[in-house]
């Protein structure tokens, strides 16, 4: 007897369509969604999300893994498979360096190699919570947004915040600042006035609000080269628990150029710095498609992400709930509407109550949060 084949792939004119990993399903809404680890209440969508930790000892600063031993991820649900459940016919993930979605070799830098991030861990059998591990987001993090202007600045005050809460050293650097002739604050300012980091670096400022690279241009002032602003940010790393890098706009604006002379994003940073990535997001109407085209982006090239809602309403209405419900299990953070205007003393105490314990918070549980947001 014949062995069944699997369903043939769609396709479309024009169109190269990679299946999802084995295991993994794509929500209605479009976010992927890796096989359930843990026992949940399916009449309570919010239930324990956002990688609550063990009573009495998980959580804290001090709790880091042994050497040698990878703790499993503070996220709730959207585990990756490891890769001995990867699909076969799935397009591998870029290597450092390479232009994402090139599918050729990557860019040759022999001076040095580039680092890789944390890797996920498994899920102990049976775990109906997951312990924190306020590993997976130190080092290298880069910060995106679904979009402009919606709160990667404060979101990026807030976990620099939370992190030296917790005690650890924290850099804070922006490649490219933008829109210097509007006279507003910079977003270093912002950061360093509400969360006063150890350091904050601003790499290039250009006078025009656009793309960084699109300013430079305009500006005639040399653009961001890929390898310097790597350089740079390696640099921070080694003196600092944590480097927040804070990016323009969303995921694919240009920055810069490579070396080849060939624009890169902030997707090509991440990939090139195997480094994780907060995706601060929306929470009104929309959010859901910007949100699963950016996580998606992210999956294909092999990128950690998890999500932060960058401004929740004071009053938030059905649609703010709605999306709450699907966003949840890659939340690890939401920060309330006006954060960025707190006095800097209340906003340095409040951050820890806006992230989960992976980001050095103590948000375990979304449906008390919800419960007392609402």
């Amino acid at each position: 007897m014949n062995a069944q084949r699997p369903p043939a792939l769609p396709s479309y004119p024009g169109i190269a369509v990679t299946p999802l990993p084995r295991g993994w399903r794509s929500g209605g809404h479009g976010l992927p969604v890796a096989p359930p680890t843990r026992v949940l209440d399916p009449a309570d969508p919010l239930h324990a999300h956002g990688g609550g930790h063990a009573a009495g000892d998980a959580g804290r600063s001090g709790d880091v893994p042994s050497p040698g031993v990878t703790a499993p991820p503070a996220g709730p649900a959207a585990e990756q498979p490891g890769p001995a459940t990867a699909d076969p016919r799935a397009t591998p993930p870029a290597e450092p360096g390479e232009a994402p979605g090139s599918g050729g070799e990557p860019e040759p830098r022999p001076q040095d190699a580039p680092e890789t991030g944390p890797q996920p861990g498994a899920a102990a059998a049976g775990a109906t919570r997951r312990a924190a591990d306020p590993v997976e987001w130190a080092g290298i993090v880069l910060v995106t947004g679904t979009d402009t202007e919606v709160g990667k600045t404060v979101a990026t005050a807030a976990v620099a915040a939370a992190a030296q809460a917790a005690g650890l050293r924290v850099a804070v650097l922006k490649p490219g600042q933008t829109g210097i002739v509007t006279g507003a604050p910079t977003d270093a300012e912002v950061v360093t006035r509400l969360a006063g980091p150890d350091t904050v670096r601003t790499l290039a400022e250009y006078p025009e609000p656009l793309a960084p690279l699109a300013a430079a241009k305009v500006a005639e002032l040399p653009p961001l080269e890929l390898y310097e602003v790597v350089d740079a940010i390696r640099a921070e790393a080694e003196k600092h628990d944590l480097v927040l890098v804070e990016g323009a706009g969303g995921l694919l604006v240009p920055m810069g150029v490579r070396p080849s002379g060939e624009p890169w994003t902030f997707a090509d940073l991440a990939t090139t710095l195997g480094a994780n990535v907060l995706v601060v997001a929306r929470a009104g109407l929309g959010t859901l498609n910007h949100t699963a085209l950016t996580l998606e982006a992210l999956t294909r090239r092999g990128v950690r992400a998890k999500v932060i809602l960058g401004a929740w309403p004071a009053e938030p209405e059905l649609v703010h709930w709605a999306n709450l419900g699907e966003l949840v299990p890659h939340l690890v953070g939401a920060l309330p509407a006006g954060a960025g205007s707190m006095d800097p003393g209340v906003f340095r105490r409040s951050a820890p109550g806006w992230l989960t314990p992976a980001l050095h918070g103590v948000l375990d549980n979304w449906r008390v949060w919800a419960e007392e947001a609402g």
